[in-house]
């Protein structure tokens, strides 16, 4: 970006598995697993079942068409008390909250797929079809908020590099204390414009 200044916005990589819903007219019409980048697996009715992922847009200045895109996990708590219910049934234990996510959200049976604590966290924007969306990240993720999608609170805007290495040092010293397995830090550049630039 040659000198240019320009704010950066630092999530926690959560550590669970992304997908991607689409919206239309503000109802949820697809969900799906991320796959290969172009391709995933169509899990809709499982998706349909987790709480956090609303059914419907709230508000009405929403895009016609829109895609957002989030990562579902589980819980650490209620990865805890699943595994107990299961060893108290005889059952084996699961392995860990990313792959009981994975599995969870590739049942068959969506009804099986209610059952389990399933949580997500919204991260991005894929597109959006007409509609006014802000020209960068953290604002996108503001509205996002307002149209009732669940975005971690813990993101923050960051001004420069240092504030980055700042956010990075207080989560490697404090991501034991969070509810969710974390395994790493995304830095974004704010304006969607830099971000096409840099490609």
């Amino acid at each position: 970006l040659e000198g240019a200044i320009f704010d950066m916005v630092c999530e926690l990589k959560v550590d669970g598995l992304a997908v991607a819903l689409t919206y239309e007219g503000g109802l949820l019409v697809r969900g799906a697993t991320r796959g290969d980048g172009s391709r995933g697996e169509d899990v809709t009715l499982n998706l349909r079942t987790i709480r956090s992922v609303p059914l419907s847009m709230m508000g009405n200045d929403y895009p016609r068409r829109i895609e957002v895109r989030g990562e579902v996990y589980v819980p650490k708590s209620a990865f805890e008390r699943l595994n107990q219910e299961r060893v108290a049934h005889g059952e084996t234990p699961y392995a860990n909250p990313r792959n009981t996510a994975a599995g969870s959200l590739r049942q068959l049976d969506a009804s099986a797929t209610a059952t389990r604590p399933l949580d997500i966290f919204v991260y991005g924007l894929g597109y959006a079809d007409d509609g006014a969306m802000p020209d960068n990240h953290w604002e996108t993720l503001q509205r996002l908020t307002e149209f009732g999608f669940k975005v971690n609170t813990v993101n923050a805007l960051c001004h420069n590099l240092e504030e980055v290495e700042g956010y990075y040092r207080t989560w490697l010293e404090r991501k034991e204390e969070l509810d969710y397995g974390v395994d790493g830090v995304v830095v974004k550049v704010n304006p969607f414009g830099y971000q096409q630039h840099l490609g």
